[in-house]
């Protein structure tokens, strides 16, 4: 996975519907975080939000150009710390109250072995009692993207997205076109390849039976749809 070009227009692109769900679903169960994680932080909004209520955040990604865009914005906030990291090297300098993965991170681990290994070094982060708040693509979702396409056309920015789906493996493809004179008549081209896995919801919940996390809800879509049907499946654990 990377996000040399992409990071920079991310934002852009994502729009704030998703972060927005996720801020509604996430205020009740804050009140007493003292300190909390952002694993897979990307453009840091989420950490950012989180640092209002959290004494400290830890933000990470192992993307350096996610988190040099969240740094440019986010970097005057003095109690979040940005760091660079695998989740399967994950460590933190203390325990975590809270975690959160927004965005489909899990769905990047593409191997078991790499899945469960992550889940144990979130596990061994986050204090027991704590939560972990995360999402994974839905099978709907999955659905959209077999020999999937789609386009976005701006003035400054053109992005054509294919994406092939292949037993459980996704793979996105990315060419952009970035206009690099203001007149808008000459444009760079990026390309960028993501590769994902799509992880069905019994697989999950079996996994973090097994690392050590109990599952206290997963719904489809915030609550919007069964999980069978979900475009996105959000889950709530907490850690034993």
């Amino acid at each position: 996975m990377a996000y040399e070009d992409l990071a920079a227009f991310y934002d852009e692109l994502m729009g704030d519907a998703l972060y927005d769900a996720w801020r509604q679903a996430l205020a009740p169960h804050l009140s007493s975080v003292r300190v909390a994680v952002d694993l897979g932080c990307g453009t840091g909004r989420m950490a950012a939000w989180l640092a209002e209520r959290a004494e400290r955040v830890y933000a990470v990604d192992r993307s350096p150009e996610m988190l040099a865009v969240a740094f440019d914005t986010w970097g005057h906030l003095s109690n979040v710390r940005w760091l660079e990291s695998d989740l399967c090297d994950l460590a933190l300098p203390e325990a975590a109250d809270f975690a959160l993965a927004s965005t489909d991170v899990l769905n990047y681990l593409l191997t078991r072995d790499e899945l469960e290994r992550a889940l144990q070094r979130v596990r061994a982060c986050v204090r027991p009692g704590g939560r972990w708040a995360l999402d994974t693509l839905g099978p709907r979702r999955l659905q959209q993207l077999r020999d999937g396409a789609w386009h976005d056309v701006r003035n400054h920015l053109v992005i054509v997205h294919e994406t092939e789906v292949e037993g459980e493996t996704i793979v996105h493809r990315v060419c952009g076109f970035v206009g690099i004179e203001e007149d808008g008549e000459l444009y760079r081209r990026f390309d960028e390849e993501h590769v994902q896995r799509y992880w069905d919801a019994a697989t999950l919940a079996d996994l973090f039976d097994r690392t050590g996390w109990e599952v206290v809800e997963a719904q489809g879509d915030f609550g919007e749809c069964p999980v069978d049907q979900a475009d996105r499946v959000v889950w709530m654990l907490e850690r034993r």
